[in-house]
């Protein structure tokens, strides 16, 4: 894969996070399914702020008694020309008692008659008493252009029962005369229904009222306990989970759809950090097929074991350390910080929960980036559980936690140090030979000389083991001094030349009795066997199975290189020699360790020529080599820079100066 694109194995990268984020997401409001008279298997705790509410036919009665108490509601028609219905009316009475014998009564009781018509009408009166909407106070409210008037039932009279009111009250005054009879059915015909029930403004004010009633007695705290385990349901806790289960099947499964949905951005954002971070800072891992899916692998054991493990026991810290073993504290890192940020999500965004196990994997990772000794893993799982500890108790404390909890919290966090670290050695012993993953104790049990191979080696070639001790002592001083991982430069400089067991008698460091095979072959036949080392190292690493970085350091550790002395040979046998039959056609160096390799095996068969060389000599000679590599653009592929360079120099030269000082002579003893 390359660096500078996204391809397919980061699709799928992308795409099993974001599986793995939504398959291991906590969905918690489900539907409570307990009734009356069931018993609870576990504790039943409100996840959120509820209403209690109240039985739909407690509802339906209060919302019936409240619109019942709300007074329908009648529209009065004005009149529509009262000054000239009296006119009439005056008229009409004048020409009656014109003729009439008691015409000195009605002329006296002319005024009292209009004004007995205008009050009826001024009260109101309705069609038919029988059309009036119920009314629980058995009252109306009236209303007319500028004013209200809440008016009892028996007081509303409808048109018949105004008519025969105004009838009699015209005979207390004018008495059965037959003129007064005619001023009755002379002025009764007008009068008429002037109350008008208005239906929709009563339904509306009703609708009001109905939905002015609370449908709630109380209230449920998020976190209350509504009933606990092993009770049985009553009455009190039966109506907290009657309305929990309402308020719940409102939302599912709609709530679950949008949840999901919503999630995407914040998990998508999250997968694209993690991208960008190893995009940016860890190329090693963004190009490895290896890496990512077992970044992918421990993201689902964490969240996993999220899901059953209470969060302060939650055993981050282990796989923070075991990557950074693996690869580097960067990466440890983001382990520590991608993961947290999920389960910052899933546990909405509460920080303080999350913050002990986040910091105590941390300090872990850091503690254990130069780490060597297995033995200092129990004391960086004594620092974990120590710093996670005082968080939680310090959280707790701030929280006000009860006594009790807090004791727990800080008992999981004190045994959280020393799990993380049993869970690291069973994490290194399965994934590092799952996945081929090397880290330093893989290179230190590489490193033991009494390895099978390396054994083998001293054996067949002794000159080739003992300069490949020299090369393995110069590689990992240089590592130490640039940064660089000196344990893998220890433990390439001691297998880079395996592939002499082939045929190791054809090089100088193990000529035996000053005879030299190549005088005898041709240079072509020597350039030939002299090549072939790096294939049959290559194949001798993996038939024992060799780490990948080693075959690599093997591929790589003589580049481009023209093998010099046969090429010079040659020309002097042959015309028109091609320096492509006497160079090497194998890989140019990758990384610092395979440069630091190249220049180690140069420098130190350079010295092992010399007859106890100067300081002066060795630092020149070392200069030129370095000098003649660089400028032949056998580092181009590598990510040493010019200031490691010299350091490197200065350390080959300061290494070599103790592998080959001067001895001082000593006289004959007798």
């Amino acid at each position: 894969m390359k660096r500078g694109r996204i391809n397919r194995v980061h699709i799928i990268f992308l795409f099993l996070l974001l599986l793995i984020f939504n398959l291991l997401y906590p969905y918690k409001r489900k539907v409570v399914l307990l009734k009356k008279g069931d018993i609870a298997s576990r504790d039943i705790i409100a996840p959120y702020t509820f209403n209690i509410l109240k039985s739909e036919e407690q509802l339906k009665e209060e919302r019936r008694e409240t619109e019942l108490r709300v007074p329908p509601t009648i529209q009065f028609i004005e009149f529509p020309n009262k000054e000239g219905t009296i006119n009439v009316f005056d008229s009409l009475i004048t020409d009656i008692a014109r003729e009439s014998p008691i015409k000195w009564r009605i002329r006296k009781n002319k005024k009292s008659i209009i004004n007995l018509f205008l009050n009826i009408l001024g009260n109101g009166i309705i069609s038919d008493k029988k059309s009036l909407p119920e009314s629980e106070s058995h009252k109306y409210l009236v209303l007319r252009e500028d004013t209200s008037l809440m008016v009892d039932r028996d007081k509303i009279p409808d048109v018949e029962e105004a008519r025969e009111y105004f009838s009699k009250s015209v005979r207390k005054l004018l008495g059965n005369s037959r003129d007064a009879l005619s001023i009755i059915e002379a002025i009764q015909s007008s009068i008429k229904s002037n109350l008008l029930i208005d239906y929709a403004e009563t339904e509306r004010r009703r609708e009001e009222a109905r939905n002015s009633v609370s449908d709630s007695i109380g209230v449920v705290r998020k976190g209350e306990k509504i009933v606990g385990a092993h009770e049985v349901v009553k009455g009190g806790a039966n109506r907290k989970l009657y309305s929990l289960r309402q308020k719940q099947s409102r939302e599912y499964p709609y709530s679950i759809v949008s949840t999901i949905a919503q999630n995407q951005l914040y998990f998508i954002l999250v997968g694209i950090f993690i991208l960008g971070f190893l995009f940016v800072r860890e190329e090693k891992v963004y190009k490895s097929r290896r890496y990512l899916y077992l970044f992918i692998l421990n993201m689902f054991l964490i969240l996993l074991l999220y899901r059953f493990f209470p969060l302060y026991l939650l055993p981050l810290a282990s796989m923070v350390m075991f990557f950074t073993l693996a690869v580097d504290l960067d990466f440890g890192i983001l382990f520590a910080l991608s993961s947290s940020l999920i389960m910052f999500f899933y546990q909405e965004f509460a920080i303080a929960k999350i913050l002990p196990v986040f910091t105590g994997s941390l300090v872990g990772g850091i503690l254990l980036v130069d780490s060597r000794n297995r033995k200092d893993w129990y004391g960086t799982g004594a620092i974990v559980a120590l710093t996670t500890g005082l968080l939680i108790l310090s959280i707790e404390f701030y929280s006000k936690s009860a006594l009790r909890d807090t004791l727990i919290g800080v008992g999981y966090g004190v045994t959280n140090g020393f799990l993380s670290i049993l869970l690291l050695f069973a994490l290194l012993f399965i994934l590092e030979r799952a996945f081929n993953i090397t880290t330093n104790f893989t290179w230190m049990e590489y490193a033991d000389l009494n390895n099978p191979l390396l054994k083998r080696l001293s054996r067949e070639a002794p000159g080739t083991y003992q300069h490949s001790l020299m090369v393995s002592t110069l590689a990992e001083s240089a590592a130490e001094a640039i940064g660089a991982n000196p344990l893998l430069s220890k433990v390439a400089g001691l297998y880079h030349d395996i592939g002499k067991l082939e045929r190791p008698e054809y090089f100088a460091e193990n000529f035996r009795d000053g005879k030299n095979p190549h005088v005898d072959i041709p240079p072509e036949l020597s350039a030939i066997i002299i090549k072939s080392h790096i294939s049959d190292g290559i194949k001798i690493a993996k038939e024992y199975k060799l780490p990948e970085e080693i075959v690599d350091a093997i591929k790589q550790h003589q580049g481009a290189a023209l093998i010099i002395s046969f090429y010079e040979k040659a020309k002097r046998y042959y015309d028109n020699v091609g320096e492509e039959d006497f160079r090497y056609d194998t890989e140019l160096p990758e990384s610092k360790e395979a440069s630091i390799l190249m220049l180690a095996d140069m420098v130190e068969a350079t010295a092992r020529s010399k007859d106890n060389p100067t300081e002066r000599e060795l630092k020149e000679m070392i200069a030129n080599h370095i000098n003649k590599q660089f400028s032949r653009g056998q580092f181009s592929k590598s990510e040493l820079s010019i200031k490691d360079l010299s350091i490197m120099s200065h350390q080959f030269a300061e290494t070599l100066q103790g592998l080959y000082h001067r001895r001082p002579t000593y006289p004959e003893s007798e």
